[in-house]
C-alpha cells in the first residue's frame, strides 16, 4: 500500500507590526522560479524592491493591480516596478451596477513557485504593516488550494492591460503639463531653486509663481533619502528626473506631491 504524506504548513500573522512584511520578504527572497501577485494596492517600498531583486536574479515576476486605485493613489509602485522591467498589469474590466457603481480588483494574494500561497486582508502597503489591523496567511504545499488561486490569477491576468509608460516631458512646457493633469509623468530638467522647509519637506521649483511646476517630497520621503546618504546639494544646477502624478492645485498650481523617495533621481 502506498502511503502519501503531505507536509502542509500554515502560518498566520496580524498587523500592525506583527511580522507580516518580514514573512512576505522571506518568501520573495527564497523564490526560485515564479512570483505572481494580485494586489488591490501596492505601495510598500521594501516589498517592491524585493520583487525587483527577484526579477533581476531570474525569477519570473508578474504583478496585477487594480487599475483605478493604482492610477489614483500617488504612492502606487506600478510605474516604479515597470521601470525596473517587472511585468505589471492593471485591471480595469470591472462590472458596473446601473452604470453608476464600479467594482474593483480587491484580491490580495501571491503565489510563489506554485508551492506557496500568501493571502489575507493585508495589502502590500505601509499602512497595512504599521497602522491597520490586518491578517496574513502563508500556506505551503496545498496543491489543490494553490491551483484554484492560480486559475483565478490567470483569468484576471488575461483580461488586464500592461502598464502604459508615463509621459516624459520638460518641466517648463506648461501647455503640455496642463494638458496632462491627472496623469503620471516623468519630468526631466534643471530646477530654478529648491529648499528643505522647517517642517522637513523638500520643495523643488521650476520657475516662480502659481503657473510653474513644483515638486514636493514630504518629510517621510526626505528622511528616507537622508538615511541613504542622498546629497541634496547636488540638486544645484543639475538635471534631475522626477516621477509622479501631476495635479493642478487650486491654491498652489501645478504640483507633483509624494512621500516616495524613488520619485527623485539625479541624472548622471
Amino acid at each position: 500500500m502506498l502511503l502519501l504524506i503531505i507536509f502542509l504548513s500554515i502560518e498566520v500573522f496580524f498587523s500592525p507590526n506583527g511580522g507580516a512584511r518580514d514573512a512576505i520578504l522571506k518568501e520573495i527572497t527564497e523564490a526560485q522560479s515564479t512570483i505572481d501577485v494580485a494586489m488591490y494596492i501596492l505601495t510598500d517600498r521594501e516589498l517592491s524592491k524585493a520583487l525587483i531583486t527577484a526579477e533581476e536574479r531570474g525569477v519570473n515576476v508578474r504583478i496585477l493591480l487594480d487599475g483605478k486605485s493604482a492610477e489614483e493613489i500617488g504612492y502606487s509602485k506600478h510605474h516604479f516596478l515597470s521601470s525596473k522591467k517587472v511585468v505589471v498589469k492593471l485591471d480595469d474590466t470591472h462590472k458596473t451596477y446601473g452604470d453608476k457603481y464600479e467594482g474593483i480588483m480587491h484580491n490580495k494574494f501571491a503565489i510563489i513557485d506554485n508551492k506557496v500561497l500568501i493571502t489575507g486582508s493585508y495589502n502590500w502597503t505601509h499602512s497595512a504593516e504599521e497602522l491597520n489591523n490586518e491578517n496574513l496567511l502563508i500556506i505551503k504545499e496545498d496543491s489543490n488550494l494553490i491551483r484554484e488561486f492560480r486559475q483565478e490569477f490567470i483569468k484576471l491576468w488575461n483580461r488586464s492591460e500592461i502598464v502604459a509608460k508615463p509621459l516624459k516631458t520638460d518641466p517648463y512646457d506648461l501647455k503640455k503639463l496642463k494638458n496632462n493633469v491627472g496623469k503620471w509623468v516623468v519630468i526631466s530638467g534643471k530646477p530654478t531653486n529648491w529648499n528643505l522647509s522647517r517642517s522637513g519637506h523638500l520643495f523643488i521649483d521650476f520657475g516662480r509663481g502659481k503657473d510653474q511646476l513644483t515638486f514636493v517630497l514630504w518629510k517621510e520621503g526626505v528622511e528616507k533619502l537622508k538615511e541613504e546618504g542622498f546629497d541634496f546639494e547636488r540638486l544645484n544646477n543639475v538635471d534631475i528626473e522626477l516621477k509622479g502624478k501631476l495635479i493642478d492645485h487650486k491654491k498652489y498650481g501645478l504640483e507633483i506631491t509624494t512621500s516616495d523617495p524613488e520619485a527623485i533621481s539625479i541624472s548622471e
